[in-house]
């Protein structure tokens, strides 16, 4: 009797359910996409700076870019919110922050986090507007 539910059991997993959706489906289903090439104003320890910035949107919500003389983020795309982790450069240190889009097509965003080497604010706190080009 054993051999015989473990058989039908062995034969219901070797079919599969279709009507399942895989991890990957449902977050790239519930994702905003915000892959694109941006204007960024960015303020952080009283002071400000001005670059170009590229999102990448890679593996369903996983969001990547480069924030200039901020750092690197990369983060998770929740709904239509990023909630994200800067590693700073040329400082160290890292900060934890989220962004949301605008009406505009655009993202504001603030972090705060901890900074380490010469020169470096400590702690930081920082925020910045993305236009989308």
């Amino acid at each position: 009797m054993r051999r015989r539910a473990l058989a039908i059991a062995v034969a219901l997993l070797a079919m599969g359910c279709p009507s399942l959706n895989t991890p990957s489906e449902v977050s790239t289903a519930n994702c905003v996409n915000f892959t694109g090439q941006y204007t960024g104003a960015f303020q952080s320890c009283g002071a400000s700076t001005t670059g170009d910035v590229t999102l990448f949107q890679i593996d369903s919500c996983i969001i990547r870019g480069v924030l200039p003389g901020v750092g690197t983020l990369q983060g998770t795309v929740q709904g239509a919110t990023i909630v994200f982790t800067i590693s700073f450069s040329p400082c160290g240190g890292s900060a934890s922050g989220s962004a949301l889009p605008t009406t505009s097509g655009g993202l504001t965003g603030t972090y705060s986090g901890q900074a380490t080497g010469a020169g470096c604010c400590n702690p930081v706190t920082g925020s910045f507007a993305l236009t989308r080009k």
